[in-house]
């Protein structure tokens, strides 16, 4: 039979089938197709979950390509107070302070800049990002759309020197041929970075050795937490290395291809609230019931399937 948490009234709870403790737990997930639904909202399922499974005492906080300001409004309503991972790992924030934690900056020389800002047409957007700040030299329609996407606004350029303090350059377009060549170009330029697509057309050129794998692995030196399990959930290919970095990775249904060989499962769609599905189905695993469903994302523990 299973173990009823009846965590309302009886919060000092913490153990999970009499096998792990929940506070010890660390679920981390990605934003974009994967908490956030096609409307770039949370949906009830998946708040009610994440306020479940922190009132149990464990650990949610986010792992996202988007930079501060693009994250504050969720940040606000989960009422976080962990730090987050951002920039696809270059950065570890805290929410409460707002002190960065752990930042990596992308050695970017004038020449590569240069060469970078000769190949750019009107149907390619570039954006800078450093010091909490993003900047584009040109404001063109895929700039306007992405500043709509994240609710941020970008600064113009107005020099053409390469700036200091990069955290990371990203370059959106329809046109994968230009997009790659810029991807070469900065690979035969031979300055340390990592490439990652976010997104399909959304190229992302970080600082050396930033994943966000490697930022989950100095968040738990961060926490201090002895022997946690971590969770980690996403979508696309900058999620990879995540994981591969957590104890058990969840891709979730409408996940890249690749991202779903390198998961241990495969969960829900995500506009179908796959991180109430992941929380629910890891309390049954665990021979817990809980009290409070969760709505109508609640699964029998068959909404992941796992990767043998």
């Amino acid at each position: 039979m299973a173990k009823a948490v009846h965590y309302l009234y009886n919060k000092e709870t913490r153990w999970i089938g009499g096998e792990r403790l929940v506070n010890q737990t660390i679920l981390v997930s990605d934003l974009d197709g994967t908490l956030l639904n096609k409307d770039q909202q949370i949906s009830q399922q998946n708040m009610a979950a994440i306020r479940i499974f922190r009132e149990l005492g464990g650990i949610f906080t986010l792992a996202t390509g988007r930079m501060e300001a693009a994250v504050a409004p969720f940040i606000k309503e989960l009422n976080l107070d962990v730090p987050v991972i951002l920039y696809n790992g270059a950065r570890i924030y805290n929410p409460i302070t707002h002190e960065v934690l752990y930042d990596r900056h992308l050695p970017l020389t004038q020449e590569l800049w240069q060469q970078i800002m000769n190949r750019l047409t009107a149907d390619i957007g570039l954006f800078v990002y450093r010091n909490g700040q993003v900047y584009t030299p040109n404001r063109n329609q895929l700039v306007v759309e992405h500043e709509e996407k994240d609710k941020v606004t970008c600064s113009l350029l107005t020099e053409m020197t390469v700036m200091d303090n990069i955290t990371k350059l990203l370059l959106i377009s329809s046109d994968l041929n230009k997009l790659k060549a810029i991807e070469q170009l900065v690979q035969d330029h031979g300055v340390p970075h990592e490439i990652v697509y976010s997104e399909w057309n959304y190229l992302e050129i970080l600082p050396p050795d930033v994943s966000k794998g490697n930022a989950l692995q100095a968040l738990l030196q961060i926490l201090s937490i002895q022997n946690a399990y971590t969770m980690a959930v996403g979508d696309n290919l900058n999620d990879i290395s995540l994981m591969r970095s957590a104890d058990r990775g969840y891709a979730v249904a409408n996940a890249h291809p690749d991202l779903k060989k390198a998961a241990d499962d495969v969960t829900i769609h995500h506009e179908q609230h796959a991180i109430a599905a992941i929380i629910k189905d890891y309390f049954i695993e665990q021979g817990v019931t809980l009290d409070e469903p969760f709505g109508d994302s609640a699964s029998d523990g068959e909404n992941c399937r796992r990767n043998d």
